[in-house]
């Protein structure tokens, strides 16, 4: 048997609802497996958990591909028997456990629980469908040439999609009240009806465009329980989350935080939930490519891990969280940056709040730094020279301490009309202030000093100083 991937991590002891374990009359849960193409082979029972798979137990199939499993009731989910890389056979775990899976030739056979016969049935429906759809996408590829062909196959592929979404509907009804009828309305959309809108915004794309967003974000989650910690154990619970929170909701701090707190005191009923959930918040945002996220990540950290609410958190961990909101609490964006009160070469101290330019740039710096050596002089030359200097002002901060290492640099590259200061003594605590771990590192300031963006290569400058300065003029 082939190893099983890393990714699959080995569960000590199995998640087991307290309501069952009570219950002397609990079921059980029998698997009894069928699969003469496995004599004498193993096969391993994973189940999926937060977006990832955890392994239950192994079983070894005898001489005539048979293998069976008795054990006390499972969480409900979504279940997997993983023979190798290429074989991975999913089915569905509800209320009644005790089944039969068989493949006695390609097609696979589930016999003896209900949900997870209709799970198997639907898995067919929609292998089918998606055979179906590739083939369509194959010829709609080779039809550049004959439009009426393309629209036709266009309109094929839009009714297949109408047609798998009446299928979730019709499976979620049938399976009404069953793990299986609420994995099925997971699938449903919500899809706003255009022609219920009031008649002025039907016309209107920014009207309309705020509507449907509005109707997104507020009914995302109608069809999908996200407080049934049955729904963790599918394979869907990530992607659905990953899609909420990164493509659904504008990537500001001020659309994303109130969403991620209401959902999060929501999960507080469950705290299983409460965990997954708020630790998925904070995954999320701190690893967020979009500037401004990390707002979240400081908001949420200090409300459920530093205030204790998170009990889950290991020592380790809060130290490693306490110590990033440490380092970016001072700068995020749209904060007043802190004071920079810093010398320059001939001691004379300059005020960072003091420039009076519409925009600022702060540049931390210094001279054996790679990047540095690159990105500084190209700063000066692309940037500054080319902005007209009472819309722009430039503070340099030399990070280090080495002044003739500083003052060659600046020499060589003539970088002449920025204010040039450095910290001696390294008491102005820039490094916390500016979370300063890396350089170059470079602000963007409007007027009052706030942040408008930070962590900037020189083409985002470029492109963002000519947008801001077109618009202030």
């Amino acid at each position: 048997m082939k190893t099983m991937p890393k990714k699959f991590t080995i569960l000590f002891s199995l998640l087991i609802l307290s309501c069952l374990a009570q219950t002397m009359h609990a079921q059980n849960h029998s698997l009894h497996l069928n699969f003469p193409g496995h004599k004498n082979d193993t096969v391993v029972l994973a189940h999926y958990y937060n977006g990832k798979l955890f392994v239950n137990d192994t079983l070894i199939f005898d001489d005539q591909g048979n293998a069976t499993l008795d054990d006390e009731l499972q969480p409900q989910g979504i279940y997997t028997l993983y023979f190798d890389e290429k074989k991975q056979i999913d089915f569905l775990l509800g209320a009644d456990q005790t089944f039969s899976v068989r493949q006695p030739n390609e097609a696979l056979e589930i016999r003896g629980a209900k949900e997870s016969e209709w799970f198997q049935a639907y898995v067919d429906y929609l292998t089918e469908k998606k055979t179906e759809a590739a083939k369509l996408r194959q010829k709609l590829n080779e039809s550049n040439s004959q439009p009426d062909l393309a629209a036709e196959l266009k309109q094929k592929l839009a009714e297949l999609d109408v047609e798998i979404q009446e299928k979730w509907k019709q499976e979620a009804k049938k399976g009404a009240g069953t793990f299986y009828g609420k994995f099925m309305a997971s699938n449903i959309r919500p899809t706003m009806n255009k022609e219920e809108l009031p008649a002025p915004v039907q016309t209107n794309d920014s009207l309309l465009w705020v509507y449907n967003y509005n109707f997104n974000k507020n009914h995302y989650w109608d069809h999908f329980d996200l407080l049934d910690a049955r729904m963790w154990r599918t394979p869907t619970i990530n992607t659905k989350l990953n899609d909420y929170f990164n493509q659904v909701l504008i990537q500001h701090p001020d659309s994303v935080l109130p969403v991620a707190v209401k959902l999060i005191e929501a999960s507080k009923i469950n705290p299983e939930i409460f965990q997954n959930l708020t630790s998925f918040v904070l995954n999320n945002s701190i690893q967020s490519e979009y500037m401004g996220i990390e707002n979240v990540f400081v908001a949420a950290a200090e409300k459920y891990y530093l205030s204790g609410e998170a009990f889950w958190t290991t020592e380790k961990t809060l130290e490693n969280i306490s110590r990033e909101v440490y380092f970016r609490k001072n700068n995020l964006i749209g904060a007043t940056t802190k004071e920079l009160f810093l010398p320059d070469e001939e001691g004379n101290y300059h005020s960072l709040h003091q420039q009076s330019t519409p925009f600022t740039l702060v540049v931390f710096w210094e001279p054996e730094c790679g990047h540095c050596k690159k990105q500084v002089p190209q700063l000066f030359e692309e940037v500054f020279l080319k902005t007209d200097p009472s819309k722009l002002a430039v503070m340099a901060v030399y990070t280090q301490t080495d002044k003739e290492e500083w003052l060659k640099f600046l020499e060589e590259h003539e970088l002449n009309g920025w204010l040039n200061v450095w910290d001696p003594d390294q008491v102005s605590n820039f490094q916390v202030n500016y979370n300063i771990r890396t350089t170059p590192m470079i602000y963007l300031l409007d007027k009052d000093k706030k942040i408008i963006a930070k962590k900037l290569t020189v083409d985002q400058v470029k492109q963002l100083l000519d947008q801001l300065i077109e618009t202030d003029q």
